[in-house]
């Protein structure tokens, strides 16, 4: 049986931060000569949006390439870009507003990276539907890794697992990165196929002992595997690097019920119900406060 903390905190390693490297890489046509300019000129009026991007003057792109769209001035370029940064401020209404326009600009020739970044927006405002629908006309134009693990993850926050686990054993064929292998763990952890999550997690750090997320991971296969002692060393583990990760707490606190340490299982349960309660999570907080009860901790 797994208690069903989902991993909310890996939100932030999924595809959006990779998505945000077509504004160099996948943009095509829409990159301008602009982006040559010397990243060291001090003068913000010689430096292009591009740059300010880069260095994280955000609010500072969008002014340039307002600018240039009121002026008409590379509108795809522009418009294309300018997406990208609403998505990093969570501005996806306003994302959406320049995806939509270029696609009506563009039509049936609209490039699959548009499509892709409008699913990402639509997914983070739980438009799941629609994001799928747009992952799928991704697909149908050019089959990708961004393609299928977007998707797997749209499928996954609509409950629709084995779909997702599908998408994502597709992005881990063709990109097999941490981040790739991440996600497919997490939809297996909710699937129940913790011996694979736990297999995966060790490979992944026997190369690469410090991507951490991966010790959370494999602390909740563990714990599901009944192995208690190996599921609090790696929480511990994970709490040393990410000391305020409730889910590392909570899963040592179940690990230590589990083993009757119950005063080592209570203040690790409390110390995970402050922290959702802190960061606004309140299922969750609720969540821990009923496990506590259930399992007669004070």
């Amino acid at each position: 049986m797994t208690y069903g903390l989902n991993l909310q905190s890996q939100k932030s390693v999924k595809c959006l931060p990779i998505i945000l490297g077509l504004i160099c890489s996948l943009s095509g046509g829409y990159i301008s000569n602009a982006q040559a300019q010397n990243p060291a000129a001090e003068n913000s009026a010689t430096i292009s949006a591009e740059e300010h991007f880069r260095r994280g003057s955000i609010t500072r792109a969008i002014q340039i390439w307002s600018s240039d769209i009121r002026n008409g001035k590379e509108m795809l370029r522009s418009l294309y870009n300018r997406s990208q940064a609403y998505i990093v401020l969570k501005q996806y209404e306003a994302a959406l507003q320049d995806l939509n326009q270029l696609i009506k600009l563009q039509g049936v020739n609209t490039p699959t990276q548009v499509y892709i970044i409008r699913g990402i927006a639509l997914s983070e405002i739980g438009r799941l539907d629609e994001a799928i629908a747009d992952f799928n006309q991704a697909e149908k134009l050019e089959p990708s890794y961004l393609v299928y693990s977007n998707r797997g993850l749209a499928y996954q926050r609509s409950q629709k697992y084995q779909m997702a686990l599908s998408d994502l054993l597709k992005s881990v064929q063709l990109s097999p990165t941490p981040i790739a292998k991440l996600n497919l763990a997490n939809v297996r952890i909710q699937l129940g196929q913790f011996a694979e999550v736990l297999t995966e997690m060790n490979q992944i750090l026997e190369k690469e002992k410090t991507f951490f997320p991966a010790y959370l991971v494999r602390s909740i296969a563990n714990f599901n595997l009944g192995k208690y002692e190996a599921a609090i060393q790696d929480s511990l583990f994970t709490l040393k690097i990410l000391p305020d990760q409730p889910e590392a707490y909570y899963y040592a606190g179940l690990s230590f019920a589990k083993l009757n340490r119950k005063e080592d299982a209570a203040q690790n349960l409390v110390r995970a119900a402050d922290l959702y309660l802190r960061q606004n999570q309140a299922n969750n907080y609720r969540q821990v406060l009923e496990k506590m009860s259930e399992l007669n901790l004070q």
